[in-house]
This record gives C-alpha cells, sequence and structure tokens, in this order.
C-alpha cells in the first residue's frame, strides 16, 4: 500500500488559503484532515498504510502553527522518511504578505491563532512566520495568494493535482507589469 499512497500536506499561514485548497482536495476525492497536530502524522499515514481496505489511497493533511514548534521543526525529516518508505508525498505551503493577511483578518473579523493578549495581530503573523519556517524549507511548492482570489487558488490546486495525477509536468506561466 505505501507505494500507491498519495499524501499532500498543505501548510501556510493563517488567512494564506489553507481551507480553500483542503476543500478543493476533498473536491477532487482526497480523504483531508486539518489541523491534525504535526506529532500525528506519522502515526496517521501509519494508520493509511497498515488499513488499505480504507479507500484513503489519496490523502491530505493541513498543519498550522498552532503546533508545538518542535514538531514542526520535525516535519522535513519525517517528510523524507516518508518518500523513503514509498510514499508519494508532497509539501505545499501557501502564503500571502503581510497587508493581504491583515486585510483578511479585517475583512472577516476572525482572531488569528497566535493572537494573545498583548500581542499585535501583525506579531502574530511574524511569530507564525517563524513558528512555520521548517515547513517552508522542506515545501515542494510555495504559493503567494497575496493577489490571489478563492476562485483562483480553487483553480490552480485543481490544474497542478490534475497534471500531477497524469504525470504531466504542472508549469504555471504568470505575467505582471509594472504601473
Amino acid at each position: 500500500m505505501a507505494g500507491s499512497l498519495r499524501l499532500l500536506v498543505i501548510s501556510g499561514l493563517s488567512g494564506s488559503g489553507k481551507s480553500v485548497a483542503l476543500h478543493m482536495l476533498e473536491d477532487l476525492g482526497y480523504y483531508c484532515v486539518d489541523n491534525l497536530p504535526a506529532g500525528l502524522l506519522n502515526t496517521f499515514v501509519s494508520h493509511l498504510v497498515r488499513h488499505p481496505e480504507s479507500g484513503y489511497a489519496r490523502a491530505a493533511v493541513g498543519l498550522d502553527a498552532r503546533n508545538r514548534a518542535a514538531d514542526l521543526a520535525a516535519i522535513p525529516g519525517l517528510i523524507k522518511d516518508l518518500r523513503q518508505a514509498a510514499i508519494d508525498c508532497d509539501v505545499l505551503f501557501l502564503h500571502a504578505d503581510d497587508e493581504a493577511l491583515l486585510r483578511r483578518y479585517g475583512d472577516t473579523r476572525r482572531r488569528h491563532p497566535l493572537a494573545q493578549a498583548g500581542r499585535s495581530l501583525r506579531e502574530a503573523i511574524g511569530e507564525e512566520r517563524r513558528l512555520l519556517r521548517p515547513v517552508t524549507d522542506a515545501a515542494d511548492l510555495v504559493l503567494d495568494t497575496t493577489q490571489t482570489s478563492v476562485h483562483q487558488l480553487r483553480e490552480t490546486i485543481r490544474q497542478r493535482v490534475d497534471a500531477r495525477q497524469s504525470g504531466r509536468l504542472s508549469i504555471l506561466f504568470e505575467s505582471f507589469g509594472f504601473k
């Protein structure tokens, strides 16, 4: 079963689109678990490998900064071990610039998961970037969602997953201009 297991680890800054990505993957037939404690990732994968009858040959896991720093720091090594065990595993990291994240939090009026008494939203975002650095460094694909709508992110995820499953190389061309 290990050779047939496809695992996507989705991580990134709060407000960058992790939930949107996971919902799209679910629509594409992936079994998705959001906010899995990083320390349980190995146990989760072991369960999938030991129980192939579960039908979860394609799974996606969302990891965020609410994990212990030591567990997040261990993710690159764990990903390497999974790949050595013949598990098809990729890490997608989503981020956006601070201004976009501040705007998104202002629009939704949600509380940042690392916001505490005496810590500003900007400081919470900075701490989150620091905590997630090991996961960012281990990512196979890093997407900047600063200028990306929810619909564009869904389509990007769909295209990349479809291309990956068909064995085609996925290349995304983006253009930009100066004012």
